[in-house]
């Protein structure tokens, strides 16, 4: 593994010039280029809060723990932006670029980094949505406080980057090799997501009986554990319980799914 590692870091400026390509190709025939960032979370923001809180499945305070619905939904919708989008784009990442993947040598593994890489930026630009209505509630509305665990945020953010990085390997690689595993991946970001606390709140304590299934999902702890580093509180009951067991399933991930790629590298010629 510190091979591989010290390797990438050599291979580091192409990373960077291959995430710059990918950004730079996604919005450079767009009307609004960059403003897709923060607009796509927006609309699906306005589409859940419609749903959630006029329609017939009302969510209250009480079940977002005091967490205005608006903030919940909107910081769901963003780390799961990150998480699906960044799957979506990354399990073609090596059949997109089959000139480069035959001809010359470097690790193959930049090209799902840095689809990752670029989906940071996206991330970042959301944040320019959101900022300013967190801002609003903790200062005009006093709904929200901020405070130390802020500096938690890029703790649980590490986490969840390091469990799309290590899917990111696995499906690319896989999609090598089964090219119908894109639309299986479909199929299934669209489960997850329904499985997932974006837009309503799914509590480990609520439902003891189904613990270890929540556990076995990491992006519930990490939305969790997100949200209450927002709010400015301490981690709720079980929160932080299943926020070390999603790192410890993203680092199995992230490293397994690197062993397993490097190992299959050779034979990646033979399937573009």
């Amino acid at each position: 593994m510190g091979e591989m590692f010290s390797e990438l870091v050599r291979y580091r400026g192409l990373l960077a010039m291959l995430a710059w390509r990918d950004i730079r190709v996604r919005y450079k025939q767009s009307l609004l280029g960059i403003g897709w960032a923060f607009i796509m979370p927006l609309m699906q923001t306005a589409v859940m809060f419609v749903i959630f809180q006029f329609g017939v499945m009302k969510v209250t305070r009480a079940d977002t723990r005091d967490m205005p619905y608006l903030l919940f939904v909107l910081s769901g919708v963003i780390l799961w932006t990150l998480f699906n989008a960044t799957l979506a784009s990354t399990v073609e990442s090596l059949t997109r670029n089959s000139r480069l993947v035959t001809k010359i040598y470097f690790p193959r593994e930049v090209f799902p980094l840095a689809t990752v890489a670029g989906s940071l930026v996206d991330f970042a630009i959301a944040q320019c949505v959101f900022i300013p209505i967190y801002a609003w509630y903790a200062s005009m509305r006093g709904q929200v406080h901020a405070g130390p665990m802020l500096l938690l945020l890029p703790v649980v953010l590490l986490v969840e980057v390091a469990f799309i990085a290590g899917l990111s390997l696995i499906l690319s690689m896989a999609n090598l090799f089964y090219r119908d595993v894109k639309y299986v991946m479909t199929f299934a970001l669209q489960l997850w997501f329904f499985a997932t606390n974006v837009a309503y709140p799914i509590e480990f304590h609520s439902h003891p009986e189904l613990q270890r299934l929540l556990y076995a999902n990491p992006m519930i702890a990490i939305l969790n554990a997100w949200r209450d580093c927002l709010m400015g509180r301490g981690f709720q009951a079980g929160t932080l319980a299943g926020l070390a067991v999603s790192a410890a399933v993203a680092l199995a991930v992230l490293l397994s799914g690197w062993w397993v790629f490097h190992k299959a590298e050779f034979k990646f010629a033979e399937y573009v």
